[in-house]
C-alpha cells in the first residue's frame, strides 16, 4: 500500500506566517513540527516508505526537513510536486503509481491523530472499498467548515462545507482508496473554485457502494488554522 502525505498548498488560513515558511513546518509543541504528526502516524502503522507531495513557494523547506526519512525510521521517502493548490484529489495525479496495487492511504499534512486507527490495519485484507474517517467536532456550526457524510438511513451522500449542517461529525484528512483511484480522479471535473475536490472523489465510490466511513479513535485536530493550532499546543503542553 502506498502512503502519501499532502504537504502543499499556500497556507492561506495561517497567513502572514506562511509567506515565509511552509505551514507544515510550523511548531506544534514538544519539539515537533506540524508535519511530524502525520509522519509519526504512518510510522505507527508500519509504513516503511512514504511519498510527500508539496508545492507552492516553500517546497524546498519540506524536502530539507524530512530528507530521506531515516531519522524517522523510513527506508525511503519520495517527493512529488503540486505547482499550485488544485484540490486534494489532484494530489493523486502528482504521484507515481508504483506500489499502489494494494491501494493508497492519503493523510493531510496538517492533521493530527492522537491514536492508531485500528481500521487502517484492516485495509490490507479488504482493499477494494474506499474508506474515510470522521470525527465529532461537538457542534453543527463548527462542522460547516468541513466536508460531511450525510445519511437518511437508506442512502448516503457527501457534502462539502454544507450551508446547514445537520450533525457535528466531519470528514477528517485521512482517506484510503483502492488501486483504481487514479482512473476515478481522471473522471473528476474542477469545482467552482477550480479544484478537484476530495468529496467528489469519495462520492464516486459512495455511488458504487464502495465507501465505508469509520469513526476516528481518540482525538483529531486540524492544525491548519490558528485557533485549533493554538488549542492543540495548549492541550499538549
Amino acid at each position: 500500500m502506498k502512503a502519501i502525505i499532502a504537504a502543499g498548498g499556500s497556507g492561506s488560513r495561517m497567513a502572514p506566517a506562511t509567506r515565509f515558511v511552509n505551514k507544515h513546518l510550523l511548531p506544534v509543541g514538544g519539539g515537533k513540527l506540524m508535519i511530524d504528526k502525520p509522519i509519526e502516524f504512518l510510522r505507527l502503522h508500519n509504513f516503511a516508505e512514504i511519498t510527500v507531495v508539496t508545492g507552492a513557494n516553500h517546497a524546498a523547506q519540506i524536502v530539507e526537513y524530512v530528507g530521506d526519512g531515516h531519522q524517522y525510521g523510513f527506508k525511503r521517502v519520495e517527493y512529488a510536486f503540486q505547482p499550485k493548490p488544485a484540490g486534494i484529489s489532484d494530489i493523486l495525479n502528482r504521484v507515481s503509481h508504483g506500489g499502489t496495487e494494494n491501494g493508497v492511504l492519503l493523510i493531510l499534512g496538517d492533521n493530527a491523530f492522537s491514536a492508531v486507527q485500528e481500521s487502517v490495519h484492516l485495509l490490507r485484507s479488504n482493499p477494494d472499498c474506499a474508506v474515510a474517517w470522521e470525527f465529532d467536532v461537538g457542534s453543527p456550526e463548527l462542522a460547516q467548515r468541513f466536508g460531511q457524510y450525510m445519511t437518511d438511513g437508506e442512502k448516503g451522500w457527501i457534502t462539502e462545507k454544507p450551508l446547514v449542517a445537520v450533525h457535528s461529525r466531519i470528514l477528517t484528512g485521512l482517506y484510503y482508496f483502492p488501486a483504481d483511484v487514479f482512473d476515478k480522479v481522471n473522471k473528476l471535473s474542477p469545482s467552482a473554485r477550480g479544484e478537484l475536490e476530495i468529496t467528489d472523489l469519495l462520492s464516486l465510490y459512495l455511488g458504487e457502494g464502495r465507501l465505508s466511513v469509520h469513526e476516528v479513535v481518540g482525538s483529531w485536530c486540524d492544525l491548519g488554522e490558528w485557533n485549533s493550532w493554538e488549542e492543540f499546543i495548549v492541550r499538549n503542553k
